[in-house]
């Protein structure tokens, strides 16, 4: 199979050969050719396009030191298990996905690497994936040695802003959602959405540490003015009005 149709490694081909040998539905444009109409439109971020270009030059800097016959475009076009068949020029747009693709390439792990595996490396306490944690991973590559576990990890039980999207739909109505509050793990967030919501919806949210502000449904619910008011609870998670911070936007289409 070739990359495009989701091989174990990543191909030999140049990016161009993948472009061009992949199935219609799975083909990205050529880039060397001129903008068409009929081309798709993504709507993103400046700062997620940097996330994209970010990975892109560790995929290249990680090929060229291990001098493996592949070539990075092709790994970036490719449907890989770490972001759940996505190719990462699409999945890499998203911060989470963003640090795994960094962390793969920047540990030199395997090439279609499952995404439990990189995702057990960076756990923390209350499986969630912080970017700090992320940092001292992965630079400690460049003189970390030294520095004791909890420093190397940065783990603990201090308050932390969360944010959890849903998008479910059932018995004909579709809910969307969106939640943000201060908590010491995503339990306590799960158990405030399954106040809100019921516990199945409860069940069905994306919960994340930190506002992602290009998600596209953050994008779809929230206004801007809200977004830089959970920033700043962010930024003040230590203070005595954290633990009575909430944001709940919900809306509801009947089928």
């Amino acid at each position: 199979m070739n990359a495009i149709t989701g091989s174990i490694e990543a191909s030999p081909q140049s990016a161009l050969d993948v472009i061009h040998s992949a199935p219609p539905g799975a083909r990205f444009p050529d880039p060397l050719e001129l903008d068409d109409r009929s081309d798709e439109i993504v709507v993103t971020t400046r700062r997620a396009i940097g996330r994209v270009a970010l990975v892109a030059t560790e995929v290249g800097m990680r090929f060229q030191r291990e001098a493996l016959p592949y070539d990075p475009m092709s790994w970036m076009l490719a449907p890989r298990r770490a972001f759940d068949g996505a190719a990462p020029v699409d999945a890499c747009l998203d911060r989470d996905d963003c640090m795994r693709g960094v962390l793969i390439h920047g540990l030199g792990l395997g090439l279609d690497v499952d995404r439990a595996a990189i995702d057990t490396l960076v756990a923390s306490d209350d499986d969630d994936f912080e970017e700090h944690e992320f940092r001292h991973l992965y630079e400690g590559q460049f003189g970390g040695a030294g520095r004791s576990k909890r420093e190397r990890t940065g783990r603990g039980t201090r308050l932390r802003l969360y944010t959890a999207t849903i998008a479910e739909t059932r018995d004909n109505v579709m809910t969307q959602a969106f939640h943000a509050s201060v908590a010491r793990n995503s339990g306590e967030i799960r158990a405030r959405l399954a106040g809100r919501f019921g516990p199945d919806l409860a069940d069905a949210a994306d919960i994340r540490i930190g506002v992602h502000a290009a998600s596209p449904l953050v994008v779809a619910l929230v206004p801007g003015a809200v977004i830089e008011m959970i920033r700043q609870m962010d930024r003040d998670c230590g203070t005595a009005a954290a633990r009575t911070f909430a944001v709940d936007i919900q809306q509801c289409i009947q089928a």
